[in-house]
């Protein structure tokens, strides 16, 4: 169950496949609560899921019409929502292991003793709050069916280039403006924004890399590269936050003026990396990033391979 379109099939038939492939897994690890409390593999699996649904409907977010897309990119981002908030409080503990890890040569062993403490319990008491009963994860997967009947129903009318180029370059455009901006303002919110329009590319890349995979694969990897070190210095502004405004009263004062220059210094070194690594991915104009992406296309789908050599 590959994500990524068929030479063979025509976009609306690859979509609609696609989505329901992923929607079925969704539903498959949510309903894993029914023997137990939801493991952080069935709510990242579920997660990962909705958000690739969601990268689909971007690509065809044109043809979908605006009313039809935003009935369906909420479903999909409500359904996720309360997963995030379980998987966001388990990121915390691992992100600040890594960047006890990544100094560790200026760090006593023991520091933020008392930060993980409250980490652990925190996370424990989100876990309650969202997924305490059985009936949540079964309501979302609930909601999740309904919308997989939808599917059917997803008014696509173009079979080929036309029915995702205008999503393509729309979703190319939007991570390039919003690379600039991040480097211009350097803000928590500029560099996440950045780092969802990325993800976006790099889900619409990946349903696009049998076009040509000596080429559109590695851009999608090197997106995901990307959106891994944008991810890491979000995971690191959330943990500054959630250290110095929300626990600060449980925290020696040591820990919590400790976390802070080393939060800083590892973001702007993950910042630096990920500028270098977008400029080279974003160095295009948006109609010249398409254009070349439809000649990719066009080779491939009058080629008698799946996957163009």
């Amino acid at each position: 169950m590959a994500f990524e379109l068929k030479r063979k099939e025509s976009v609306p038939q690859g979509v609609r496949r696609i989505a329901c492939e992923r929607l079925d897994k969704a539903i498959k690890a949510l309903d894993a609560s029914r023997r137990s409390a939801l493991p952080d593999a069935a709510v990242h699996e579920a997660r990962k899921q909705f958000k690739q649904v969601r990268g689909v409907l971007r690509l065809i977010r044109q043809e979908m019409g605006r009313k039809r897309f935003d009935r369906e990119n909420r479903a999909f981002r409500d359904a996720g929502r309360p997963l995030s908030e379980v998987r966001d409080a388990k990121v915390l503990i691992d992100t600040l292991e890594m960047l006890a890890e990544h100094f560790s040569r200026e760090l006593a062993k023991g520091s933020f003793k008392e930060l993980r403490a409250a980490l652990r319990s925190r996370r424990t008491q989100v876990r309650q709050n969202v997924l305490g009963k059985r009936s949540a994860a079964r309501a979302i997967a609930a909601e999740v069916r309904r919308a997989r009947r939808r599917v059917e129903d997803w008014p696509l009318r173009h079979k080929g280039w036309k029915a995702i180029a205008a999503g393509l370059r729309r979703t190319y455009s939007k991570g390039r403006g919003a690379m600039k901006q991040a480097i211009r303002r350097a803000s928590d919110e500029s560099v996440h924004e950045w780092r969802k329009r990325s993800k976006d590319l790099r889900y619409e890349l990946e349903l696009l890399a049998p076009s040509w995979p000596q080429t559109v694969e590695p851009m999608a990897q090197l997106l995901h590269d990307l959106t891994d070190l944008l991810g890491q210095d979000h995971d690191l502004a959330v943990l500054r936050e959630i250290a110095v405004d929300e626990l600060r009263d449980r925290l020696p004062e040591e820990e919590v003026e400790m976390i802070q220059p080393l939060v800083t210094q590892r973001r702007e070194e993950l910042q630096k990396q990920a500028i270098e690594l977008g400029e080279r991915l974003f160095a295009e104009k948006p109609r010249e990033f398409t254009r070349r992406l439809h000649e990719y296309w066009k080779v491939w789908r009058a080629s008698d391979s799946d996957k163009t050599q």
